[in-house]
């Protein structure tokens, strides 16, 4: 049978879509430990100390996760080993000189975030030196994951971390609530389960024996960063666009609009996880199609992981959106009030969800400073648009600049990619939208004006949509390409040449 760029991308999907879904529940899981434990106050320190290990996390790693699946899959095995060490290495120390920084920093950062009577600079400035300790690690794991994902390790790495790490952390996080812990108890019980997967993931590539491939390329360190480098200043920007508003709100006002605020982004963000999962498990397979010239088969791809995305993440979308206030309820009182900012992230995101893994084949066809430049500009539009609106409007005005920023990240690359025939439109993404749309997008809006916010008529009429919208995808199966991902999840793995050692 002809390879037409769909062929194994099933089984992969479905890992990475279990992985995502165990995932996003563990997010809930620590947004409800974390709004219910923790004072309105421990819980925007919590969520600021978050926002900076991420933000870190994006500097040191440099986009190496990119650059890895760009060439090992390409690379003489012996290289790739190579390649791989050189950059941990190099992530680790960048870490931890960012991680002596912040230290040293840390009392500006306590006067920066401290607002009178609801915080104190020196409460602030002890949360930014426990998050500091863990710095070292937070590029490293990036970097390790995507050295697991560029060895085509993809189910050792949605089983570390996409299910062991959340779960750890939900565990931990449990824990310290019942033990009446605060904001830095709470941040150790979240950010050391990164460290141990890190240490895990470090042993697992130490044993680990890479297969040579159709290409064998000789890539050196040079071409890998010449490479590398711009993603690397776009994965900055793209942690900056999701985590400094959080700061910025902090900033400006009282640390309980910034854990609200905090708690609608993560919450809402908790599904970008399900397209993080499917770019990170197709990415390999996406480069070689790439590679080999094929593309068409590049374009059936982009298209049927398109509509599986929006299968599995519009109906969460639409929910939050037609019942943001009912799903913030869940956090408490106090956060009935960020209702309005997730309604404005979950549009942006049907959207986002709609365009695929835009950004992922613009980086796969080599056109990583076109990329960057999408990213800064959404970067920029965002610091603007959070300095203009944020002060006058709060969380609301972070909202609508994220959601600008959304946009710009993903219909920038769209129309880039379009102009060389690649975008993911067609009759199988036009049957799931028209089908979520229809069967979970009108019953939930009638039920919410006729109803208003009141759980039990939201859960009677999600139950039987979700039922109306599962027959109706098995009726359409075919168009939406449901058989394929069946068949190929079914299929028999098939036996790799060198596969020993392999997960």
């Amino acid at each position: 049978m002809t390879d037409d760029g769909v062929t194994g991308v099933g089984r992969r999907s479905a890992l990475a879509l279990v992985g995502a879904g165990i995932s996003g529940l563990c997010t809930i899981a620590t947004l409800l430990i974390a709004s219910r434990s923790l004072t309105s106050v421990e819980a925007g320190e919590f969520f600021v100390a978050i926002s900076l290990f991420a933000i870190v996390q994006g500097l040191c790693s440099f986009g190496a996760e990119t650059g890895l699946q760009y060439y090992v899959p390409t690379m003489v095995p012996a290289d790739a080993r190579r390649l791989m060490r050189t950059v941990a290495i190099t992530s680790a120390v960048v870490g931890t000189v960012v991680a002596g920084l912040v230290l040293v920093g840390a009392p500006w950062f306590g006067d920066l975030l401290a607002k009178g009577e609801t915080a104190d600079d020196a409460s602030a400035a002890s949360i930014v030196r426990a998050v500091a300790l863990v710095l070292p690690f937070a590029g490293l794991y990036e970097v390790t994951m995507g050295s697991l994902r560029a060895s085509d390790k993809v189910f050792i790495g949605v089983t570390l971390d996409r299910i062991v790490r959340p779960v750890v952390q939900v565990l931990a996080m449990l824990v310290v609530a019942l033990l009446g812990g605060g904001s830095r108890a709470a941040l150790y019980a979240w950010a050391l389960p990164n460290v141990g997967a890190v240490l895990v993931a470090m042993v697992l590539l130490a044993r680990l024996r890479l297969r040579g491939n159709q290409r064998n390329e000789v890539v050196t360190t040079a071409t890998f960063w010449r490479y590398t480098w711009p993603r690397s200043v776009a994965r900055v920007a793209q942690t900056l666009t999701q985590r400094l508003d959080v700061i910025i709100l902090a900033a400006v006002y009282p640390l309980e609009e910034a854990g609200i605020y905090g708690t609608v982004s993560r919450c809402m963000i908790a599904g970008v996880f399900i397209a993080t999962a499917v770019r990170q498990a197709v990415q390999p397979q996406l480069r070689r199609l790439i590679v080999r010239g094929d593309q068409t088969a590049v374009k059936t791809m982009y298209g049927i992981t398109t509509t599986w995305l929006v299968l599995v993440t519009w109906p969460a979308y639409i929910a939050m959106l037609t019942h943001a206030p009912l799903v913030m309820s869940a956090f408490g009182p106090n956060y009935v009030r960020g209702g309005d900012a997730l309604m404005i992230l979950c549009a942006a995101m049907l959207v986002a969800s709609a365009c695929g893994l835009v950004d992922v084949v613009l980086l796969m066809l080599g056109r990583s400073w076109l990329s960057t430049i999408n990213v800064l500009i959404a970067l920029a539009l965002n610091i603007a648009l959070n300095l203009i609106l944020a002060p006058a409007y709060g969380m609301i005005g972070s909202a609508i600049a994220w959601f600008v920023s959304i946009l710009a990240t993903n219909l920038l690359p769209l129309w880039q990619t379009s102009r060389v025939g690649l975008h993911p439109g067609g009759r199988p993404l036009a049957t799931v939208t028209a089908v979520a749309s229809v069967t979970i997008g009108l019953p939930l809006l009638a039920e919410r004006l006729i109803f208003g916010v009141d759980f039990l008529p939201f859960a009677i009429t999600a139950a039987a949509s979700i039922v109306v919208y599962a027959v109706v995808l098995h009726a359409v199966r075919r168009t939406v390409m449901l058989d394929r991902l069946v068949a190929d999840v079914r299929a028999p793995r098939r036996p790799r040449m060198a596969a020993a050692g392999q997960g």
